[in-house]
């Protein structure tokens, strides 16, 4: 039986529990939500969550016939971002899920997460500035793995250290910018460029 992302997001909220209380390391996640987003039918759960407590999302894997049907879920589980052709900003506090999605194909879509609230050690954001631009500040000595593909004449521009650590929030930052442009950085040093902050 071929999965929902529903399901996928499922079984990833049980890979993050299993990070936040140490079962796993920050790099076993990350390898573990890569193989998740990629599943295409429930067994290929089995092996990610075999050797991890039972959960409802990890239950997935195990008890198929009793899965929600595809599309089942709640739409809650990731935070749709659509700025098409507009300009989005995000700042000051706001709360972030563990999964963002924005899409800002030939618009401009900007995200202050300095002094957002966190909800997971980490989080994934899927960012699409196809033909547009994108700014992304992340929240002092937090890093970052980005993978965002800006062929097609795009820019990408990553000012973030990507070696993950214990005890800071780390963001997987994947998307495209295809004839647009992308900035992954910390906040400007204070002088007259901090005057074009976000």
């Amino acid at each position: 039986m071929r999965v929902s992302d529903a399901d996928r997001d499922q079984v990833a909220e049980t890979l993050r529990e299993a990070a936040a209380e140490g079962r796993i390391t920050l790099d076993e996640l990350d390898d573990r939500l890569e193989r998740t987003y990629a599943s295409q039918v429930y067994a290929d759960f089995e092996p990610i969550v075999a050797d991890l407590p039972p959960t409802h999302g990890s239950d997935l894997a195990r008890t198929p016939d009793t899965a929600a049907p595809a599309g089942a879920g709640q739409s809650g589980d990731a935070l749709v971002i659509n700025a098409k052709g507009e300009t989005t900003v995000r700042k000051g506090t706001w709360e972030v899920p563990a999964r963002v999605e924005a899409n800002a194909r030939w618009g401009t879509c900007k995200l202050d997460l300095r002094e957002a609230r966190l909800t997971s050690p980490v989080t994934e954001i899927r960012i699409d500035v196809t033909g547009g631009s994108g700014g992304i500040i992340l929240p002092d000595g937090a890093t970052a793995h980005v993978d965002v593909d800006s062929s097609w004449f795009g820019t990408l521009k990553s000012q973030v250290d990507t070696i993950r650590k214990q005890g800071v929030p780390h963001f997987v930052i994947t998307g495209e910018a295809k004839g647009g442009s992308l900035t992954v950085r910390y906040k400007r040093s204070s002088g007259f460029l901090g005057i074009f902050d976000v």
